[in-house]
């Protein structure tokens, strides 16, 4: 059983040194995956560039998130910050609830 564990471990290692030595070395040129084959245009083009990031938002505690203001709670989030999505929505208590971005879609967190 060591034999096959070892030789298992050996190819394994082997076929991981074979993919990186044959890997197209890193280099600072430009390719043409940034530009156009038939010109020297750049495909990003300025308007397509973000010029309105929407806000960022420091949690800094424990924070739970739900699918909706008021709604179900999802999960939780530890300490970080988050992607809002711009949405905003006012409580009667004079809290707000932010739309944010997960990573199970959009979620609603409650900012006192």
């Amino acid at each position: 059983m060591k034999k096959t564990v070892s030789i298992t471990a050996a190819l394994a290692l082997a076929l991981s040194l074979t993919a990186v030595a044959s890997a197209d070395p890193v280099t600072g040129t430009v390719t043409n995956s940034t530009y156009n084959n038939n010109s020297d245009e750049p495909i990003i083009k300025p308007d397509e560039v973000v010029l309105n990031p929407t806000p960022m938002h420091e949690l800094t505690k424990l924070t739970y998130f739900y699918n909706a203001p008021n709604g179900k709670k999802v999960g939780a989030l530890a300490p970080q910050k988050v992607d809002t999505t711009g949405n905003r929505f006012e409580d009667a208590r004079g809290g707000e609830w932010v739309e944010i971005y997960t990573w199970l879609g959009t979620a609603w967190i409650y900012v006192d």
